[in-house]
């Protein structure tokens, strides 16, 4: 007999509900640019851009304090276009978090 399950939510809604503190946010970014240094898969780095800036509920500020238009922002996140580094760094540093090179 299968077992069944209650709905528990979109992946999206696991990860936000993971993302509760701005340690855990940290972490999150931390080991997702590490993992874009060694596979350089930007989508997925964007991704993980695209959720702390959901879990830290900036988005309109990104989009428009930055100078990011919210649709290039869904684009950049979707794959669509391709994040520019300065790009990335204004959003980090618009997260109140910096990029550290060891």
């Amino acid at each position: 007999m299968k077992k069944k399950y209650k709905n528990t939510g979109t992946l999206e809604e696991l990860i936000l509900s993971s993302l509760k503190t701005d340690e855990d946010i940290k972490e999150w970014l931390t080991i997702s640019f590490e993992e874009f240094i060694e596979d350089d898969d930007i989508v997925a780095f964007s991704k993980t851009l695209e959720y702390a800036i959901k879990a830290k509920n900036f988005i309109n500020e990104i989009s428009s304090d930055k100078n990011i238009l919210q649709n290039n922002f869904y684009a950049m996140c979707d794959g669509r276009e391709q994040l520019q580094v300065n790009t990335i760094l204004k959003i980090i540093k618009e997260l109140g978090y910096s990029l550290r090179i060891y």
